[in-house]
């Protein structure tokens, strides 16, 4: 009788947590689904932006790149400005002092330049 009883018992805790859990499975379900809608529903707006908004963007952009690419890169002048006073018969003070260079770049850059006649 004990044995009877203590199996019904066993069974019928089985069979509630078999409802919980399928209860908690169709609960995560609708909230993944809900969280599918926002996120596509957020992409979606993400994406609404007019077309003209874009293009003025973008045209923007290619001018202002235009523009970084028409400047002189500042260490590219350095050098070229360190090698012509190289010719010319600048020491490495002159060359650390004007072009911002190291003494060993100095040194490098006199000995690869040297004084024109």
């Amino acid at each position: 009788m004990w044995l009877e009883t203590g199996m019904a018992v066993l069974l019928l805790l089985a069979l509630a947590q078999s409802a919980l859990l399928v209860h908690l499975w169709r609960q995560s379900r609708q909230l993944q689904q809900r969280i599918d809608a926002l996120s596509h529903g957020a992409v979606r707006g993400f994406t609404d932006v007019p077309t003209a908004m874009l293009v003025t963007a973008l045209g923007r952009l290619e001018r202002q790149v235009g523009l970084i690419e028409r400047q002189p890169q500042p260490e590219r002048q350095s050098y070229e400005l360190a090698q012509r006073l190289a010719r010319e018969g600048a020491g490495v003070e002159q060359l650390i002092s004007q072009c911002g260079l190291s003494r060993d770049e100095a040194k490098l850059i006199l000995q690869m330049h040297p004084v024109s006649p």
